[in-house]
């Protein structure tokens, strides 16, 4: 994949009279999650747009870390991780609605050794796990064989997304499976991740793909991502108002 050359990030580190903008920025930065409508703007004097994004127009990378964008209603600052996150995790749970699930044949069959505790799960679930793209049958004692993983798991990474998912699922009830599941796979997806230079190609791809999401604001885990900053916040900050 083409990737532009890495540029010397700005410094936007506020002064010590910072105004308030920047406060407020930081601020969302460090919540972990991200409410909506007026208790959003509330806690965070930003303003809160609808759930769908407008379409948004590229301007660049910054720090390798966040593609910053606007849109009729203002800047976006885009989380280029959390983005492509949540990106994934609808894909997973849009595929396991539809019943399409996309899966990766291994190259030959590989035996995946369980604890007692992973092997409680994995024995009641792995039928289930089928419909996630999963092929796992019995193979002796707490060892079990894997013939497929789903097409959106990293093919290097499948045994690790596995075991942490059996063990966030040992000992726990009333959990939601899917949810889990589904939370996993975008997890050990081979991710867009921080400090990423990526092209101009693959900023809009991302940001694209943002658009189309049912709850683009949040990652999976709750975690903003992305900041918005309105014409009238800019044009107030600016003295233009």
């Amino acid at each position: 994949v083409a990737t532009a050359a890495p540029t010397a990030p700005l410094d936007l580190a506020p002064q010590p009279s910072a105004p308030p903008l920047w406060e407020h920025a930081r601020a969302l930065e460090r919540r972990q999650a991200m409410p909506t409508g007026r208790q959003a703007e509330a806690a965070t004097g930003l303003s809160t747009p609808a759930e769908t994004l407008p379409a948004l127009r590229v301007i660049g990378q910054f720090g390798s870390t966040y593609v910053i964008a606007e849109g009729p209603d203002g800047m976006y600052l885009i989380d280029q991780h959390a983005a492509h996150e949540r990106i994934v995790y609808e894909e997973v749970k849009r595929q396991r609605r539809r019943r399409e699930v996309s899966r990766q044949g291994l190259l030959a069959p590989a035996t995946f050794e369980v604890t007692p505790g992973q092997d409680e799960v994995l024995r009641a679930r792995y039928g289930e796990l089928a419909d996630f793209g999963f092929d796992i049958e019995p193979f002796g004692d707490r060892t079990y064989l894997v013939r497929a993983v789903p097409e959106l798991v990293s093919a290097d990474d499948w045994s690790g997304m596995l075991r942490e998912l059996l063990d966030a699922l040992a000992g726990e009830s009333g959990v939601d499976f899917e949810e889990k599941v589904a939370i996993s796979i975008a997890c050990h997806r081979r991710a867009v991740r921080a400090g990423q230079v990526l092209s101009d190609s693959e900023m809009r791809a991302l940001v694209r793909r943002l658009e189309s999401t049912e709850l683009p604001h949040t990652c999976p885990h709750g975690r903003p991502t992305l900041i918005h900053l309105s014409n009238g916040q800019l044009r107030r900050h600016f003295g233009r108002s």
